[in-house]
């Protein structure tokens, strides 16, 4: 067994990067502890799926593997856990194009710094041939078979069970069958006999031979019925309540259609109008816009890795594409294809915040002008007036308000955004004199007669007025 320790960090600085040796061959041997930063601060993994992604020589083995992850609570609170490479790792020998490791919750993922991975040659020339891993998919399609199983495994049993009750219920019937019978063949015994008795004392026992006939008929006729009524109350199914408890060939084969497959990679020159095929395609390496037509715009000619996703019905088809390197997070792309002629949607990609919940203003196109206010954006309404706007607070800065004789003092109109709906009224200052000349400035509110506009009210003459005040709008 192999004993190294990678540390990563998901800042991903370029660093002297780890190298992991294997060779071909190798099984469950490769252990390493790996240790996640984020700017070298341990990461708590509690509750993340943590997956190897790699990439072998040449592009052969793509590699996603979350069944090597071991690790303990207090492992995972401190950002530690042990990875055991599976054999299909050491499938191709040569430098792995690329590898890392991968962290996600919910609708947040992240990925750590690469590391090396180099593979030997062996002297088996029977050695297996590379083939893609997934782990994760590959325990759902087993998961998949195991319920298919068991669902046809349990419908067999019913199936048995109805067929006996079905095979009882026939001997029931012929039981019944033959109990009318003997009692009908019984009934006409008697009446045969009590007839030649009738006949040879017609006059002495007429009345007694009426009453055996009449009894004998009445029980016959009770016989059938209680027959006929049991075989009503009969315990087994009718056709609707079979179709509804089993389920019909034709359910199965609808059950395992539902099951999105790995359709495998997509060759150059596809058409992404053309894959509506429901199934899970993958892209790699292949140049948007040359070699795979109608990709999102911002892919063409780039170089991409991805996932295609097709859903839906071929009529109604969904497509996600979910493009991933190691640079960059990944990106989702999603379009539609619907209508009386089918037709695809534009693209549409989904904006996504890092770890931290924000999201780049890059990422969004934005209408118009982003605007930070600071001390600095204050508005002149005059030569000595001016005003600026937070969100919904205003605020009003005179310096120096005076005029020689005493009367209002005009000190400009409030523009039409920063206006308040009602009046606003408030005391100032005289600066340099007594409390005697302190004034009331009044704001005109939007609905008031002569809206913005903003006076000292009778002012002091050569008395200078300096203030500042806020209100809500």
């Amino acid at each position: 067994m192999s004993e190294k320790t990678l540390n990563l960090d998901l800042a991903k600085t370029p660093i002297l990067k780890s190298i992991v040796y294997g060779r071909i061959g190798d099984e469950d041997m490769q252990t390493v502890t790996v240790n996640i930063t984020s700017r070298d601060t341990p990461v708590d993994l509690t509750g993340f799926t943590i997956t190897f992604e790699g990439i072998t020589s040449g592009g052969q083995t793509k590699v996603f593997d979350v069944g090597g992850i071991s690790s303990t609570a207090t492992g995972l609170k401190a950002g530690t856990f042990e990875y055991t490479f599976p054999n299909m790792a050491f499938a191709v020998a040569g430098n792995y194009e690329i590898a890392y490791f991968s962290i996600v919750k919910g609708d947040k993922r992240d990925t750590t710094g690469e590391f090396d991975i180099i593979v030997d040659d062996n002297a088996d020339i029977d050695a297996p041939l590379a083939e893609t891993i997934i782990t994760e998919y590959n325990k759902l399609v087993k998961e998949l078979h195991q319920i298919t199983d068991k669902y046809i495994s349990d419908s067999d049993a019913k199936f048995a069970d109805l067929n006996k009750k079905i095979a009882d219920l026939q001997t029931k019937i012929t039981q019944y069958q033959n109990t009318v019978k003997n009692t009908a063949d019984t009934a006409v015994s008697t009446i045969n006999t009590t007839k030649d008795s009738a006949v040879s004392t017609i006059n002495s026992t007429k009345d007694s031979a009426v009453s055996t006939v009449n009894s004998t008929a009445s029980s016959a006729v009770k016989t059938i019925n209680d027959a006929l009524e049991e075989f009503k109350a009969g315990d087994f199914y009718t056709k609707a309540e079979s179709d509804a408890k089993f389920a019909t060939i034709q359910s199965l084969t609808d059950l395992s259609n539902k099951v999105i497959a790995n359709k495998g990679n997509l060759a150059s020159g596809t058409d992404l109008d053309n894959v509506i095929d429901i199934g899970t395609y993958q892209i790699g390496g292949l140049t948007g816009g040359a070699d795979i037509i109608n990709v999102p715009s911002e892919r063409s000619g780039t170089t991409i890795y991805a996932y295609l996703t097709v859903s839906g019905t071929t009529t109604s088809v969904v497509q996600e594409l979910i493009v991933y390197d190691s640079k960059t997070v990944s990106q989702i792309y999603s379009r539609s294809r619907s209508g009386s002629t089918p037709t695809f949607s534009p693209w549409s990609k989904t904006v996504m915040a890092d770890d931290s919940g924000k999201v780049k203003v890059t990422d969004l196109e934005v209408s118009g002008t982003i605007k930070r206010i600071n001390d600095a954006d204050w508005t002149s309404l005059g030569n000595f007036t001016s005003i600026k706007r937070e969100g919904n607070t205003v605020t009003v800065k005179v310096v120096n308000g005076t005029r020689t004789t005493a009367g209002d003092i005009t000190l400009g109109t409030i523009p039409t955004e920063c206006r308040p709906v009602d009046s606003v009224m408030t005391l100032v200052p005289a600066w340099s004199a007594g409390t005697t000349n302190d004034k009331h400035v009044q704001l005109n509110g939007s609905s008031m007669a002569g809206p913005g506009g903003m006076t000292i009210l009778s002012a002091a003459a050569n008395t200078q007025y300096t203030f500042q005040f806020k209100y809500e709008i």
